[in-house]
This record gives structure tokens, C-alpha cells and sequence, in this order.
């Protein structure tokens, strides 16, 4: 597992979980001046964290709408979770039980399952849609299962670590995790952040954050 701060002068929005059959990665969404709750994102990230180890007996989707249910009840008193910009973080979740990989996505984290047979890659650029105040929105998640024997390493990263792939095309994402094989998740996060400070206008590389919280949670057999 790694992890790092996009900026030195703030602290990272992101948070990787790693319990006993659950492995996930959660981006919180970078607050709006209005959000409607006193709460930062970043401990809404710690708090939907908690709810979703507390849950990971359930299949992803029950794991992960119990969390935002829980998360919900956690601040409904003190605020507005119906404002639009409501504290929510992006997930992807991997559950390893009863012989079977399951994953699910929701925003655009990054899971990444490299099996005997073929590299699946999911995650969804295309939708607003996160965990925030409303366990419905769970439905809008890619899910899916995996037999766990065919299954020979998994990684989830959040947005801010994946551009290393789908942004800066440093490698593919074979060449990726054998990287992260070889060396560590870490390194991977090194040489995205040594290609950020080579284009800090963002020019060669047009994006909205310069440099982005990122994660990774990296696992092999």
C-alpha cells in the first residue's frame, strides 16, 4: 500500500483500507466553498472507511450502502446532507470470500484484476455519481466477480495515482503491475510525481490538479 498527499500544504483527501477479506481505496471529492456539512471530506472518508470494515461480511453494494447508511446517520443532525455538494468520496472495493473475487467501483477509482486468463480494468470517468449521503446511489456501481483460483494479483488506485497510466502513459497496465511487483506500489506514485514537477503549468499534460492525492493498495498470490 501507498499513499501520498497531492500537495504538501494540505492533507490528503484519500484513504486505503485493507481489513481481513476487503481491500479498498477511497477518494474523497475535493470540497465546494458550500457544502451544506460541517464535517471535512476528509473525515467523511475516515468515517464511510470505518463503516465499510464494519460491513465487509456483506457483498460489496450491501457493504458499501450500509456504510453510506451508517456514515449518513453519523452527521444527519448537524447537516444539510440533501445539498448537492454533500461530503462524498469515489470507492473501489475488492472482497476476497468463499473462493470468489468481487469488485465493485463507484466514480472514478481504479480496479485493476490481472487473472490467468485476461487484465480486467474497471472504473467509470463518465459519471458524477460517488459515495455520498444517499445509499441509492450504489446501484450506478460497476460490480463483478472473479473466481479467486484464476486470480494472480489485484490493484485499486484512486484517480490521482491511475494518470501515471491513463493520463501520463508511462506504462501499460501490465508494465504497471509489474512495476508495483517488482518494486512496490510506491515507486509507481514516484515516477508519476517526478512527471508532474517536469510540466507544473500543466501544458504537456492539460489537467485540473496539477498534482492529485493518490493511492494505490497493491496485491499478489
Amino acid at each position: 500500500m501507498a499513499t501520498e498527499a497531492g500537495r504538501s500544504t494540505a492533507p490528503s483527501e484519500d484513504r486505503a483500507l485493507v481489513g481481513p477479506n476487503l481491500l479498498a481505496v477511497l477518494d474523497g471529492v475535493t470540497a465546494k466553498p458550500e457544502t451544506g456539512c460541517v464535517h471535512s471530506v476528509g473525515w467523511f472518508a475516515d468515517q464511510l472507511a470505518a463503516e465499510l470494515l464494519r460491513f465487509a461480511h456483506l457483498v460489496p453494494a450491501a457493504a458499501l450502502a450500509e456504510a453510506i447508511k451508517q456514515t449518513r446517520e453519523l452527521h444527519s443532525g448537524s447537516c444539510d446532507l440533501d445539498h448537492p455538494d454533500s461530503p462524498s468520496a469515489a470507492v473501489g472495493l475488492v472482497q476476497l470470500k468463499d473462493d470468489v473475487l468481487r469488485y465493485l467501483v463507484l466514480g472514478d477509482a481504479t480496479v485493476v484484476v490481472d487473472t490467468k486468463r485476461e487484465l480486467h480494468v474497471v472504473s467509470d470517468t463518465t459519471t458524477n455519481r460517488t459515495a455520498g449521503a444517499d445509499p441509492a446511489d450504489v446501484e450506478h456501481a460497476l460490480t463483478g466477480e472473479i473466481p479467486l483460483q484464476d486470480v494472480r494479483r489485484v490493484a485499486i488506485l484512486s484517480d490521482g495515482a491511475a494518470r501515471a497510466v491513463d493520463l501520463f502513459n508511462l506504462f501499460d497496465w501490465p508494465k504497471a503491475l509489474e512495476l508495483m511487483a517488482a518494486n512496490g506500489p510506491d515507486d509507481l506514485i514516484r515516477k508519476m510525481r517526478q512527471v508532474e514537477k517536469e510540466d507544473v503549468k500543466a501544458v504537456d499534460w492539460p489537467r485540473k490538479k496539477v498534482s492529485d492525492d493518490a493511492t494505490v493498495v497493491y496485491l499478489d498470490r
